[in-house]
């Protein structure tokens, strides 16, 4: 081989090398930003999921104690209507507030658990703000309203990633222990 082809294999071995370097290079902090991005919107909606759930348990404290004071069974200590009322509003306008960075940054099936939660908070106001109903649709309500919660906390933790296990339900936490009725059981269950 004559020196000037040798010279051509080294500078072209030279020239591979540093190309080669140059993609694992790019490769690798394109991989760390990526990773960096998306442990920015595990946080950013963490922090919306958090935000909106203790929105919605605002409302749902309001309305639970304003339907105590209606005489419905809960274990919620009554309200004063006028009180409750401007508490409820100021709770709703915020609960409005924190829902954009659920919609903007939550998984479709955490948005869809999040609407059921809430809508279902939004038929107990309607109790609380004069609508009748009987005990026993209160307490299905009530029942509802925390299997609601139920899944759209196990929506969130989907996605946001948490991987330990079910969380014990909460459908029974709000109604006075005397009014507690045993679940329905399911015929498929038994």
């Amino acid at each position: 081989m004559t020196a000037v082809a040798q010279q051509l294999v080294a500078v072209l071995g030279v020239v591979i090398g540093a190309a080669a370097t140059y993609a694992a290079t790019m490769f690798s902090e394109r991989t760390k930003w990526r990773r960096s991005q998306a442990a920015k919107w595990d946080d950013q909606r963490l922090a919306a999921y958090n935000e909106y759930a203790h929105a919605l348990k605002q409302c749902a404290e309001i309305t639970f104690r304003l339907s105590a004071g209606r005489g419905y069974p809960t274990i919620s200590q009554p309200l004063d209507t006028d009180i409750g009322y401007q508490r409820l509003a100021d709770a709703e306008a915020q609960r409005a507030v924190v829902w954009e960075a659920v919609l903007l940054l939550g998984s479709p099936a955490a948005v869809a658990a999040a609407r059921e939660w809430h809508d279902e908070l939004v038929e107990l106001g309607h109790i609380a703000r004069g609508r009748d109903v009987d005990h026993a649709e209160f307490a299905d309500l009530v029942r509802s309203i925390g299997r609601r919660r139920d899944a759209f906390y196990a929506s969130a933790r989907q996605d946001l990633g948490v991987t330990s296990g079910a969380l014990p339900s909460s459908a029974y936490i709000r109604t006075a222990p005397g009014q507690l009725a045993p679940p329905a059981v399911d015929p498929g269950d038994a």
